[in-house]
Parts: structure tokens; sequence; C-alpha cells
């Protein structure tokens, strides 16, 4: 039996929202989809963060469902489990929405008496069960907690011994190389030790779908192993995109991964997603708009560009203001639009402190919310203080009391309707 395994879409970031790289998104689905159709597999697994929020902007829903129904009609089973991001913070969210339409399958869950109950999804007419480990909000690590307490179940583990068991999880584990605590400021210090992990799973589990890390685990195109990161297909900020960048010098790339459960320890096999975008970076010293204007024009005459295009910049200036940055951010990013290129300009102020020196990642739009400018303040600041909590966490306590969620039209509500059920016009 083939599997495909994707994780960590995030359908789509606010930032980039409405950017050149939003359709860069929908693009990379898309081609998961036709990858699962060439390969003729049955299932599709995603071990959370399939979206970014719990609740999504009318656009992405559209787009996601439009691709659910064709892989629904041709017979692919997606399997989801929550991942922080998208785990809901009321009584459900928009993975409960699209698993009450038969667009996915979600994987459940429960608390109760300070257990975390897995639930099994089984498939009978393929004797296979799938459970998911979800990922739970703030910087806790909760889910990593259960394990390491001994207080996680797999319900009716017994009832299929002789299944198939795939287990998704969202989980921070030490595996093949990867030090945690090299990360511990973006996915927490708290991680489970992979031996263990495995030790705590069904004893007839095949696989390990793991996710929650961006980075791909283990990088080799081909390998034998029980569990695996493909890492995000693009990521969520300029972490990620410097990590592709860092990727791409080694020759590797985002994936998806083909997992054949036949043999005793699956065979692994890493398919390089060709709608990722490829990942420049350039640093400088500049003492004027102009000078740095220049610089960053010809940077783009020398460089290669693929589909979709990031160019990374960092600048160091003791004249230069974030104001100066943001507005020529705006002006690149507009000239540079057709051509799918997306800019994101660092500035480094050199007269500040080391202490004082918070690195602000500006996107330039004049038309930039008061939310993204709040949020990558916040992670700027986290990241520089070493503070233990995820940026977005901070964002959500401030604004969630006064958070606008919009109105949507008779002509919106039709058009969710004809994608997430397959209605007419």
């Amino acid at each position: 039996m083939i599997i495909i395994h994707t994780s960590d879409l995030h359908l789509v970031p606010s930032n980039l929202h409405n950017t050149v790289l939003e359709e860069a998104y929908y693009e990379v689905l898309n081609e998961i989809k036709n990858i699962i159709l060439n390969q003729d597999s049955k299932y599709l697994v995603i071990p959370g963060d399939f979206f970014d929020d719990d609740s999504v902007h009318y656009d992405i829903l559209i787009k996601t469902a439009r691709i659910l129904r064709e892989l629904r009609e041709k017979g692919v089973r997606v399997v989801v489990s929550h991942g922080n991001h998208d785990i809901a913070r009321g009584g459900s969210g928009v993975l409960d929405l699209l698993a009450s339409v038969g667009l996915i399958h979600l994987t459940r869950f429960d608390e109760a008496m300070n257990w975390l109950i897995l639930h099994p999804l089984v498939f009978e007419d393929d004797k296979i069960v799938f459970y998911g480990v979800p990922g739970f909000r703030g910087s806790s690590n909760k889910e990593v907690e259960y394990f390491k307490q001994g207080t996680t179940k797999f319900n009716e583990a017994s009832k299929y011994r002789d299944y198939i068991v795939v287990v998704l999880a969202h989980i921070q584990t030490k595996f093949y190389g990867y030090d945690p605590s090299r990360y511990s400021w973006r996915y927490g210090s708290l991680y489970l030790e992979y031996d263990d992990f495995l030790r705590r799973t069904p004893e007839n589990t095949k696989y390990i779908a793991l996710g929650h890390l961006h980075l791909p685990i283990p990088q080799e195109e081909e390998f034998k192993s029980k569990a695996a990161y493909p890492g995000a297909p693009i990521g969520i900020d300029v972490n990620d995109f410097r990590e592709t960048y860092e990727l791409l010098k080694k020759k590797a790339y985002r994936r998806v991964l083909m997992a054949d459960l036949s043999s005793d320890i699956p065979v692994i096999k890493a398919i390089k997603l060709e709608n990722t975008p490829i990942v420049h970076y350039y640093s400088t010293y500049s003492k004027s708009i102009e000078e740095l204007r220049n610089q960053i024009k010809q940077q783009l005459l020398d460089i290669e560009l693929g589909k979709y295009t990031i160019l990374l910049v960092d600048v160091e200036s003791d004249k230069l203001t974030s104001q100066d940055i943001a507005k020529l951010n705006h002006e690149l990013n507009r000239e540079v639009k057709e051509k799918k290129v997306y800019i994101r300009i660092g500035l480094k102020n050199i007269e500040k402190t080391l202490e004082d020196n918070i690195r602000v990642d500006v996107e330039g739009s004049q038309d930039f919310s008061i939310d993204e400018i709040e949020f990558k303040v916040i992670q700027e600041y986290v990241s520089k203080k070493k503070i233990n909590i995820p940026a977005e966490k901070i964002q959500w306590v401030i604004n969630y009391l006064g958070k606008d969620l919009g109105q949507l039209s008779e002509k919106h509500i039709q058009d969710l309707i004809r994608e997430l059920l397959g209605g007419s016009e």
C-alpha cells in the first residue's frame, strides 16, 4: 500500500494573504493532488497545520474545497489530524467543517481525566487504521507532556492488531540527527526521544507520519524508516524561507513523501515539489534608499528566477529607517509582481546596541494592517528575548476580544455550498 505524506501546508499565512506568494500555496496543493493521482495512491495524510488558523478567509476555503472535491471524486481519502495552528479554539473549526461534508477524514481525540485519548479512524476495505496525535495551541507542548507521562491512550488498539496502523503526529521528536535545542525558540523546548515515542505507539504501527517541523527530516531522496517529517512545502515566514535557501545550497528541496507500507520497514521516496519558490539571499550595507534600490535591482538581474521567487535582503544602515524600507519594499514588490517575485527586506540599524537591536522584516505594503505590523514586532521581540511563548499566541490574546470576523454575502454562501457540497449553480 502506498500513501502520500505531506504536512504544514499552512493555507494561507495571514502575512502572505493578497501577496504574489498566495497563489503558490494553492498551486502546491494542486501539485500534491496530481502527484497522488499519478502514483495511483488512495491515501493522502496531513498531520496538522493544513490551514494556518482554525477559521480561514472565504477565498482560501473555496479554493481548497475545490481541490479536495477533485480528490474525493477520484476516490482519494484525505486523512487529516489537528495541528497547533488549525486546532479549534472553541467547539469546531474549518477542519471540522470540511470533515462534516466529507471532503476530509479527520482523526478524533478527547482529553479526559488527564488522559489524551486517540480514537481510531478505520477503513475496513483496506484494513488500515489511522490515529492522530494533535498539536495543541500554546508553548507548553502539551502533546509531548501526555506521552512523557504515559497518559496517551490509543483507543481500541487491541481490536485492530491485524490491521495496518498509521499514526499522524503533530509533535516534536528527536529524530535522525535533528537537534530540538537548536529550534526551541520556534517549536518549544519540550520534545520526545524517538525510541520512547515509537515504544508508546501500538505494536503494529507501520508508519508515523510526522508533522510540525518545517524542515524535512531526513533529507535523503530515498530511505527506509518507520517515521519521517516531509517538512512544510513553503512555510509561513522568513525563517522558513531562509531554510529553503539553505536546503537549495545543499541541493535539497521542499517535497512530499511517498511511503510504501508493503515491507516490514517502509520505503520512503521524496518527490520534489516544482511549485515551491526559489529563494535567494543578499546581504549589504547601504547609505541611502537610492543606493539600496540599485543594489536590489542588480540582484534581480543576476539571480535565477523560478515559477515563484523570493529575494531575502538583509541591509545594515545607520541612515535608513523602517519607514524608508517599507516604502522601498512596496515599490519593488509592485514592480516585480508580474514576474512572481516576492521581496523581503530586513533592516538592521547598526547604531543601536545589541540589546535594543530587534530586527524587523518589512513586507512594505502601504496597506499593511496594524495586526500584521504588530505580529512582526512580536515575532522579533520573542526571538531576541528568547521568550518561550509563540508570537501568534501573544497576538491572539491581545486581539481576541476585538477580532472582526466580517460577514458573508448571499453570493458567498452560495459559492461555499457549491464547493463544499457539490451543489449546482
